[in-house]
């Protein structure tokens, strides 16, 4: 029986111990029983709490660029090599400035099938109003008339094709060719977003080599993390690495990137002194995260492995557990159940409170 009974006690002492480590490793602190004229004698000081409202993200690297939302682009369906450069990136340029000229044996072919085009509409077009003619004098009948009218007509949608490729190119089919090559001008007026850096450079077929902005405003192009997307929202302000709001969010794109996990977003900086093609830290207002509140640094003190405030309660104190989500200056936004809006926590000496958990104090 005795045996009995040792082995019942034995069990019931693990029990409450596992029950005692539970607790601990939930959070369950003790109040702690203080009154005025203790706390007072303890150096401790009240704050009350507010909530955390809007927050600053972590920081972002972005690529500036000019705001593209009206600017005009020329391409090559075509490999081509930069033979002289009139115009450089930065500089505006007005509708019709020569930029540069290029060379490319398809776009001599491409000129070559545009002067053959354009003189055999010449010819179909001379014929088709020949015929005309002799159709309403009555020496030809009206369909021989139509197959010359069709025919002319055929001519001019394919001399409008080849000359649709050139204007794609930026260059002007009344006067295509300059000193060197096929002059390449501005459709229209703005300020040189890309342009060639050098001549020999290999312009690349399909893509943009020349850009004309029609302002001096800057975009930034930031990568946002997949588990960052919540926090950037439209309309968010963007911050410099100092602190100094620069511009908002505009766009965010809906589609991932699967090599980097991320998605883009645009802001509009409206800061001056800043580069198109200048890689800089921002940072973008965040969406409230959802129960937070703006805890003061001298509120938490670490107890173990926990991060705790103190809530003043009627009679002194209860320890509460945070999660510490953002640091702000001389502030962090927490997240922690059981406290609030309005709620007081302690300031000052809380070494004090932390001692009395702990049994090092009264």
């Amino acid at each position: 029986m005795n045996r009995i009974k040792k082995i019942a006690i034995f069990i019931l002492f693990i029990s409450a111990f596992a029950g005692y480590g539970m607790a601990k490793h939930q959070n369950a602190y003790e109040p702690i029983k203080v009154n005025e004229s203790e706390i007072k004698k303890l150096g401790i000081g009240l704050v009350k709490i507010t909530q955390g409202g809007i927050t600053k993200s972590a920081p972002f690297n972005a690529i500036l660029d000019f705001d593209s939302t009206t600017s005009t682009t020329q391409s090559s369906t075509f490999d081509a090599i930069v033979v002289a450069i009139f115009k450089r990136e930065g500089e505006r340029v007005k509708k019709g400035d020569v930029i540069c000229e290029i060379s490319s044996n398809d776009l001599n072919t491409l000129f070559f099938e545009l002067e053959n085009t354009q003189n055999r509409y010449n010819i179909a077009r001379e014929i088709a109003m020949k015929d005309e003619q002799l159709f309403k004098s009555g020496v030809i009948s009206q369909r021989e008339y139509q197959v010359s009218y069709l025919n002319a007509n055929e001519m001019r949608l394919k001399l409008r094709q080849v000359q649709s490729t050139f204007d794609t190119f930026g260059i002007d089919v009344e006067r295509p060719k300059g000193k060197f090559g096929f002059r390449i001008v501005a459709k229209e007026s703005g300020v040189l977003a890309i342009a060639p850096k050098q001549t020999g450079d290999k312009i690349t077929a399909f893509s943009p080599y020349i850009r004309i902005a029609d302002g001096m405003d800057l975009l930034a192009r930031i990568r946002v993390p997949i588990n960052m997307v919540e926090y950037v929202k439209p309309g968010a302000k963007v911050y410099d690495k100092r602190g100094r709001e620069i511009g908002n969010i505009k766009t965010i794109s809906v589609v991932i990137d699967k090599l980097t996990n991320s998605v883009l977003a645009t802001a509009s900086i409206n800061q001056s002194g800043l580069k198109v093609g200048e890689t800089i830290e921002l940072y973008v207002e965040g969406a409230k995260i959802k129960d937070s509140i703006i805890m003061p640094v001298d509120a938490i003190i670490k107890n173990g492995d926990d991060y705790l405030v103190f809530k003043r309660i009627k009679d002194g104190f209860i320890p509460v557990k945070i999660n510490i989500l953002e640091e702000k200056n001389r502030a962090f936004i927490v997240q922690a159940n059981g406290i609030g809006t309005g709620d007081e926590v302690a300031v000052g000496s809380i070494i004090a409170l932390k001692g009395i958990i702990n049994n090092v104090g009264e």
